[in-house]
C-alpha cells in the first residue's frame, strides 16, 4: 500500500510552471537535485512522471496530502496542481533532494497520436492520472531505472523509452489514484498567489510549535475570522486540520525511522504538550504513536 494519505476536497490554486525542453529533444527528463527553484505548489500542461529512490517526505497532488518514502513512483496529469517536500531540505528555499522527473506534453506528438488504437491503454492510464496515479514500490524500482537510463539516450532511442515506460505503466493494474473524484482546481488567481504563500510557509515551519493562526492571517493580510473562512473554503480544511494532517504524517516517518521516544517526536512535529500529540495522532491514525510504531515493526 502507499504511504499514509488523506483526501477532504482541497482546492488551492497553484503556480503556473512554463517548462521548456533542452534543444533537440521535445521532452525533458531530469534529476531534480540538478534544479535551483524554489519549492513550491505549482502546475504545468505537461504530463510529470516522478521517482524518488530513496527519501522521506510530503507529497501533495490535488486534495491529496501524504507521505513519501523509498521508491515512490507517481504519474501526474495535465494540470494537476502538485508538489513534493523532503524531510530533509525542510524549511530550506530550495529543494535538493534527487527524484527523477519525465515531462512531456500530452500533444508532443500530435494531438491523436495516444488515440490510435495502439495506444489505447495508454490513453485510458493518461486519462486516469488526472487525478495522479501512485505506483507500488515493485515497479517503481523498475521504471526508475529506466528514467536514469532515459536521461542519458539521446534521438530515437529516448521516445522509444518513454512509450515503453508509458506501456509498463498503462498494463499495471495495482496503481491508485492520489485526488479525490471530486476534485477540482480553483482558477482564482488571487486565491493561488494567497494560498501559495500560505502553504509554502506552513511547510518550511511545520516544526516550530510557535506556527499561530494570527500568524497566518497576518502573512495573508486578513483578520482571523476573515481568514478562517478564506482558508476553508480554498482548501476545504481549516487551517488547525491542515497543520495536523502535515505534523503527524511527520511524526508517522519519525517513528518509522528512529528510535526517538515519544515524546521527542511529539516535540520534533511541532507538538509542545503529549497529550495533544497522542489526541491529534489517535484523530488521523486510529491507533496511538506506540501502536503505530510496533505495527510497522512487526510488517518490516
Amino acid at each position: 500500500m502507499r504511504s499514509d494519505d488523506s483526501n477532504h476536497g482541497v482546492c488551492m490554486k497553484a503556480s503556473y510552471e512554463k517548462l521548456v525542453p533542452n534543444d533537440g529533444q521535445s521532452f525533458r527528463c531530469f534529476d531534480r537535485a540538478s534544479l535551483q527553484s524554489p519549492v513550491k505548489w505549482h502546475r504545468h500542461p505537461e504530463v510529470e512522471l516522478t521517482y524518488i529512490p530513496s527519501g522521506v517526505g510530503s507529497r501533495m497532488v490535488g486534495d491529496h496530502i501524504g507521505s513519501y518514502t523509498d521508491h515512490d513512483l507517481v504519474l501526474l496529469g495535465s494540470e494537476l496542481p502538485h508538489t513534493w517536500a523532503s524531510d530533509e531540505y525542510r524549511g530550506q528555499v530550495y529543494d535538493l533532494h534527487s527524484a527523477m522527473v519525465l515531462q512531456f506534453h500530452p500533444d508532443f506528438l500530435g494531438p491523436d497520436f495516444f488515440r490510435l488504437n495502439e495506444m489505447v491503454e495508454v490513453h485510458h492510464l493518461l486519462h486516469r492520472a488526472s487525478r495522479g496515479l501512485w505506483f507500488p514500490a515493485g515497479i517503481a524500482e523498475s521504471i526508475g531505472g529506466q528514467l536514469i537510463e532515459l536521461e542519458q539516450q539521446q534521438g530515437a532511442r529516448r521516445l522509444v523509452t518513454l512509450l515503453s515506460i508509458l506501456d509498463q505503466l498503462a498494463r499495471c493494474s495495482e496503481a491508485e489514484p492520489l485526488a479525490s473524484h471530486l476534485y477540482r482546481a480553483s482558477n482564482n488567481e488571487e486565491v493561488e498567489t494567497r494560498i501559495q504563500v500560505i502553504c509554502d510557509h506552513i511547510t518550511h515551519h511545520l516544526t516550530d510549535p510557535e506556527l499561530t493562526h494570527s500568524e497566518l492571517a497576518e502573512l495573508a493580510d486578513m483578520n482571523a475570522s476573515a481568514f478562517s473562512r478564506f482558508f476553508k473554503q480554498s482548501t476545504g480544511r481549516t487551517v488547525s486540520a491542515y497543520i495536523n494532517e502535515l505534523r503527524i504524517g511527520f511524526a508517522c516517518r519519525l517513528l518509522t525511522d528512529t528510535e526517538d521516544s515519544i515524546l521527542s517526536i511529539s516535540q520534533q512535529s511541532g507538538y509542545q504538550n503529549l497529550s495533544n500529540f497522542n489526541r491529534r495522532f489517535q484523530q488521523h491514525r486510529k491507533m496511538t504513536p506506540r501502536e503505530y510504531r510496533n505495527r510497522v515493526r512487526i510488517a518490516v
